[in-house]
């Protein structure tokens, strides 16, 4: 009633409703109710069929009935633009694009033999480089014009020289050469054969091989034989040469200083509390003479050098407990105070070798006046007293007598 009708009711100018208008108005709307039912009933039947409005069914084949309909798989497949390929990034190669040309245009050339390599041979390494040298060349040439030849055949060309080959004897000493040589040896130990050599000496091998890697105390004494021999094959021999002379004379000084300081405290039963120390008139006023004592003492302890243990030393002893200055002091400004000790010690020992120099002179050049007085009494007739010669020759001392 309300969409069929109701409006219009209630809109007219009539003041009365009958019950014809009620009935009309319920009437209408039963009749657009039942021509609605009957549209959605056939909206049911079409979309249980797949049918719509205005449009062929889903199981009419066009194919069958019509002819004259365009074919829309050939032509979406006529007009399709297929996507561009992927295709991976390449770079330019001048070489590979010169060696496809030079390889369809020019005719493949037999393979030539292969010619033995040359190892790399170093200086440090010692090996017979000359010897070596000549047998590769000579290996060399008998393969070079033995592939001459074969390219040569037919030729009218006069003939080379022919070169032999290695024979049997000159292949093994190609061998022994290369087994005489310290292949194995790289610059790396090389460098710390140099390095170890400058700190210990060329002749404290055992000290060598402690400090390289992989090499027995045999490997580094036959190498350090060869490297005293050789030396002159390397290529800046001077300059190592000159190093580890420089390291050797820093040994020999370390070595001097030790018996210096050893021959001073020989002197001494107790050094740590008996030895004394000739300052002279240049005595520091910093260090007291407790203190260069026990630095003294030290030294010939831990040895020349060791100046974080000397260090260590002095902070740890009860003697310095609350001497802040010799505490606070740095491995340097130690070490200097120790080479100025060293030289007062030195100097000190070279004045008592002086003097028992000039004694042991003195006595051997008193020895002759002391030995007539021990021979016979013939030899001290001369060297006899006025007063014994006058009892021999029949005098007798003034103020007595002869007795017969």
């Amino acid at each position: 009633m309300v969409r069929f009708g109701a409006e219009m009711v209630f809109s007219s100018k009539d003041s009365t409703i009958t019950d014809e208008d009620i009935d009309r108005i319920i009437a209408r709307g039963e009749e657009a109710t039942a021509q609605l039912d009957a549209k959605m009933k056939k909206f049911t039947e079409d979309a249980i069929k797949f049918k719509m409005d205005d449009t062929a069914e889903l199981y009419d084949f066009d194919d069958d009935k019509e002819e004259d309909k365009p074919d829309f798989k050939k032509l979406v497949s006529d007009n399709w633009i297929e996507p561009p390929r992927r295709e991976r990034k390449r770079n330019y190669s001048e070489s590979e694009y010169f060696k496809q040309a030079l390889r369809q245009g020019a005719p493949a050339k037999p393979r030539e033999p292969r010619i033995p390599r040359m190892p790399n041979l170093h200086d440090f390494q010692f090996f017979n480089t000359q010897r070596l040298n000549e047998l590769y060349e000579k290996e060399v040439k008998y393969l070079v014009q033995t592939n001459q030849k074969k390219d040569t055949i037919g030729d009218g060309d006069g003939e080379d020289e022919e070169v032999e080959p290695l024979n049997e004897e000159e292949q093994e000493e190609k061998e022994q050469l290369l087994e005489e040589g310290f292949s194995t040896w790289t610059r790396r130990d090389f460098n710390t054969f140099i390095r170890a050599c400058e700190k210990y000496g060329r002749d404290d091998i055992k000290s060598i091989a402690s400090e390289m890697e992989g090499k027995t105390e045999e490997e580094v004494q036959r190498y350090a034989e060869v490297f005293k021999e050789r030396y002159t094959e390397l290529n800046d021999y001077d300059r190592i040469i000159k190093n580890i002379e420089k390291g050797e004379s820093k040994i020999s000084r370390k070595d001097e200083i030790m018996k210096a300081i050893a021959k001073k405290m020989d002197r001494y039963k107790n050094p740590w509390l008996e030895l004394k120390i000739q300052y002279g008139q240049n005595k520091g006023k910093l260090y007291n003479e407790e203190c260069d004592r026990f630095l003294l003492c030290m030294v010939h302890k831990l040895g020349y050098g060791n100046w974080e243990e000397l260090k260590s030393a002095f902070r740890m002893s009860p003697l310095f407990r609350f001497d802040w200055f010799v505490k606070s002091r740095t491995t340097q400004e130690l070490a200097r105070r120790c080479d100025t000790l060293i030289r007062l010690v030195e100097k000190e020992n070279q004045e008592c070798d002086e003097r028992d120099r000039q004694a042991r002179k003195d006595k051997k050049n008193m020895t002759p006046t002391k030995r007539p007085s021990s021979s016979s009494p013939a030899m001290d007739s001369p060297m006899q007293t006025p007063s014994k010669r006058g009892r021999r020759d029949g005098s007798a001392p003034s103020g007595k007598r002869r007795r017969r």
